[in-house]
């Protein structure tokens, strides 16, 4: 088949320089659906300004004005980049199935399909409905009108990457359109020496609903009790200034560095890998790849109870807490640092549980529905 993926961000080189899940997902997937078919990726133009290249064998073409990455906002550029994608998109007469992979590209894909009479598939990692402008602030009402627009819309096939994301989408589709299909986990291959002291990794964009500030608090608790703890915070976003003088506030800078945007995954997984105790207190979550990550690499963690993440893990390998209770994470986090034998069970149990999401699975899985849904049309 000849498939054309529309997302708003791609990579641009194996060494996956990519911002979040959403990026991994489209990234990973196009990898192996380039194994059994011909990919083309529309995505935004970057700072490179790249018109087009080839990522081995997948053709992946820029789109829009040059930007950086944004996550909320900077409306006039998507739109400019919708404008563009949908432009070329409609001249891939062979194209045989299109599938969007977030918000802003599902009615570019939309478009695309019908003016070129193909099926429609939508990669869904959440339904936000209802939560936009709470979450984004007031350009969230962009988004919230463009999510509610396209699930009224007849779409062929809704891909969530979670059971808990498919309950989600019923009251908007038919239960016939919606099939779960998990995030491929590409498992990391890194080599990193355990850092000295006892270090607690996190890695999240710095928004609002992914709660770095419980971390940071029950950071300030635990010091208490092991004053030489670290915790390592990769992401960058709006409110990394906002977060940077909570830690000057409470005295944490000899305890937390903020690393940035670490430009490769495998330096990522590298920092994940020599910590003691991955952190996730997000309270928003598609899936939650970076825990399967974290497992695969036999780092237990700790993350905020919300029904993507318990489904991801399976309630192996690490221990949940009440949402935006950091107390509770304080203390779940103390357990891990303390209890050695409850962290070579989790270790254990959680390398298992992180077998279930081989590329190689997910992505014949793929396959085999974007072939049935070809020939249903």
């Amino acid at each position: 088949m000849n498939i054309c993926i529309v997302t708003e961000y791609f990579p641009h080189s194996n060494d996956l320089e990519i911002k979040g899940g959403v990026e991994v997902c489209a990234f990973n997937e196009a990898q192996q659906l380039s194994k059994y078919n011909n990919v083309t990726v529309l995505t935004s133009n970057d700072e490179n300004n790249t018109e087009s290249f080839y990522l081995d064998n997948i053709h992946v073409i820029c789109c829009g004005d040059k930007r950086g990455y944004t996550q909320k906002g900077s409306i006039t550029k998507r739109l400019k980049f919708m404008k563009d994608a949908y432009t070329i998109g409609k001249t891939l007469q062979d194209t045989d199935i299109v599938i969007g992979y977030n918000f802003i590209t599902y009615p570019v894909a939309l478009k695309i399909a019908r003016k070129l009479n193909i099926p429609l598939a939508a990669r869904y990692h959440d339904v936000w409905i209802g939560r936009w402008l709470s979450t984004i602030g007031i350009t969230g009402l962009f988004g919230e009108m463009m999510e509610r627009y396209f699930l009224k819309q007849d779409i062929d096939i809704l891909l969530p990457v979670s059971d808990y994301t498919r309950e989600n989408l019923l009251p908007y589709a038919p239960s016939e359109t919606i099939k779960t299909v998990h995030n491929i986990v590409d498992f990391p291959i890194v080599e990193s020496e355990a850092y000295k002291k006892p270090t607690i990794s996190c890695v999240a964009r710095l928004v609002e609903y992914k709660r770095v500030e419980d971390l940071i608090k029950a950071v300030n608790i635990i010091k208490k009790e092991i004053p030489d703890i670290q915790c390592k915070i990769i992401g960058t976003g709006p409110q990394e200034a906002e977060l940077k003088q909570l830690t000057h506030d409470l005295n944490l800078e000899e305890n937390i560095e903020f690393l940035g945007f670490v430009e490769k995954h495998e330096d990522v997984m590298k920092v994940v890998n020599s910590s003691k105790v991955f952190c996730l207190p997000s309270i928003i979550e598609g899936f939650g790849i970076v825990i399967i990550e974290a497992i695969s690499l036999k780092t237990p963690f700790v993350a905020a109870e919300i029904p993507p993440v318990v489904e991801a893990s399976g309630r192996k390998g690490g221990l949940f807490y009440e949402p935006k209770n950091y107390e509770e994470l304080s203390k779940c986090l103390l357990k891990l640092l303390t209890d050695d034998t409850l962290y070579e069970k989790l270790q254990e149990e959680g390398y298992i549980q992180s077998k279930n999401y081989s590329k190689e699975a997910i992505g014949l899985k793929l396959n085999k529905i974007f072939n049935e849904l070809k020939i249903e049309k």
